[in-house]
């Protein structure tokens, strides 16, 4: 469905409108860092790093501000709607975990051990207490993004602390999401949420723009675990038809 008869329903266009650019920007990015492994393609590699990290930070920081709007209508029905977060978590992890058996069984390096996926399933349950700190998590996300300098510098000879951004020396994945600093960036978009959306409603006046081009990113951004999931069967196909067959990944 598309267009304003969507919207008055209750959906925030602006909000499926950011995840869309999100989901396509990532495509976009993944794609290149197919190249990279498939072709060999090496060009303009500061941009495609600053591009990769805008990319995850729109990305993350959307899911936050989707996360305020969801639990502030789900408290209404229910004060304590904990079930549809655990249920929330064990999908998208449970999907993380497909990828992470996928690329190890198929990559020679790089295995992606806490993604994306991972961490947006494990932040929709660490974000329900600091729900009711509102605007307050400006201050929880500095720490968490100001975090990660310190703990980016702690090593351990272990795969467990992955998920807080300790990692062995010489650790290499190709889709890494710790908590420190991702779950700063994911509270931000909190905070703006709790002023942005009050109890889940929009507190400023938008309208719809009736043009092809945003009902396209917009039916994206309403379908972005779906793009993710497929995306990269796709473009590894496609690749590995222009390639002639699948070849060494390494780091590049």
């Amino acid at each position: 469905m598309f267009g304003s008869e969507l919207y008055s329903r209750g959906r925030f266009w602006e909000v499926d409108f950011a995840r869309g650019v999100g989901i396509i920007m990532m495509v976009i990015s993944n794609f290149v860092t197919d190249l990279q492994y498939f072709l060999n393609y090496s060009g303009h590699p500061l941009f495609w790093k600053l591009f990769a990290y805008t990319t995850a930070s729109i990305f993350v920081f959307i899911s936050g501000l989707s996360f305020w709007i969801s639990y502030s209508r789900s408290i209404k029905k229910s004060p304590r709607p904990y079930g549809k977060y655990f249920r929330r978590f064990g999908k998208l992890f449970g999907i993380g975990l497909v990828i992470t058996i996928v690329t190890y069984l198929f990559l020679s390096d790089g295995t992606i051990y806490f993604g994306i996926l991972h961490f947006l399933g494990l932040a929709s349950i660490l974000a329900i207490p600091f729900y009711s700190f509102g605007k307050k998590n400006v201050l929880f996300a500095i720490f968490f993004i100001f975090g990660s300098l310190l703990v980016s510098r702690i090593h351990a000879n272990t795969l467990l602390f992955l998920p807080l951004g300790i990692t062995p020396q010489s650790f290499f994945t190709l889709d890494y999401f710790p908590i420190f600093p991702w779950f700063g960036v994911y509270l931000l978009g909190l905070a703006v949420g709790s002023f942005a959306y009050p109890k889940g409603e929009r507190s400023f006046e938008v309208a719809f723009p009736s043009f092809i081009p945003v009902e396209f990113i917009c039916f994206a951004g309403r379908h972005t675990l779906k793009i993710y999931v497929a995306h990269q069967p796709i473009l590894v196909g496609l690749l590995f038809l222009l390639h002639g067959g699948l070849p060494n990944l390494t780091i590049p």
